[in-house]
């Protein structure tokens, strides 16, 4: 083999070493956990990366069946490079999806309430530790399916430490009829971008929930190609390239924050 092939070689190899310590280093988490005001304890994952106390800090709930970890796994390199510092927390109604375990169901006491509605005290208790702790004085909030109108009544409940609301394909069914979004609209005084797949939009209660999400002042985008809840981001689930859409939420993210 000759010194040229030997030298690309190496090369190939250290760009190969060294965007694998890069998103490892996005990746690095610290693992936390808090009580909920029923005492239920609930777990979350810290990813600052090597940004200061001063960038922004988002708070990313996920949804059902799902985890923080396992859900915004391959978003959470993406916020931080971007400049956002995140903590994923795991709720009550959660579990393996994605590939990671649901640590607050893991140790969920049996017989506690855990219907999507019932999740909404791990909401609060995150934004509680969050402040007390000092990570930041306010934050953004994320939210996806179920918790994605939880994270409505979140902002709706703490004007003065949510800034920014996210929301991906917000759940409006049955469960969830004592927790809509709609509920709380009116209270929100932070900024709210909404987002649903195109192929949710034939539903007509998406439509209807479209049309008051938009009266209230919220944004509203509607992602081609998408699938349902913040997965809409992620080019290996939905099987298209999603970067026009994860695009359009960075500008969104830092235009509010």
């Amino acid at each position: 083999m000759t010194n040229k092939k030997l030298l690309g070689g190496a090369l190939l190899g250290a760009l190969l070493v060294t965007s694998y310590v890069d998103v490892a280093k996005a990746s690095a988490s610290t693992v936390i956990k808090t009580k909920t005001s029923d005492g239920v304890t609930i777990h979350g994952e810290k990813y600052f990366s090597t940004l200061n106390d001063k960038s922004p800090l988002i708070l990313l709930f996920h949804q059902a069946g799902s985890n923080g970890r396992g859900e915004y796994g391959e978003l959470i390199p993406w916020l931080n490079k971007s400049g956002f510092r995140v903590i994923a927390w795991d709720q009550r109604n959660g579990g393996k999806r994605y590939g990671s375990e649901n640590r607050t169901v893991n140790i969920l006491p049996k017989g506690t309430p855990n219907s999507y509605c019932d999740a909404y005290p791990d909401l609060q208790a995150a934004l509680d530790y969050t402040v007390k702790k000092g990570f930041a004085d306010n934050v953004m909030v994320w939210g996806s399916s179920y918790s994605a109108a939880l994270v409505v009544q979140l902002a709706a409940k703490n004007n003065s430490k949510v800034t920014g609301v996210a929301s991906f394909s917000p759940a409006s069914g049955g469960p969830m009829v004592d927790c809509r979004a709609r509920h709380w609209l009116g209270k929100v005084k932070a900024p709210m971008l909404f987002m649903r797949p195109e192929s949710e939009m034939a539903r007509e209660s998406s439509v209807e929930q479209k049309g008051i999400l938009i009266k209230a002042g919220a944004d509203f985008k509607v992602v081609e190609n998408g699938v349902h809840g913040s997965s809409m981001l992620v080019d290996a689930r939905t099987k298209h390239d999603m970067a026009q859409a994860r695009a359009g939420v960075m500008k969104w993210l830092k235009d509010k924050s």
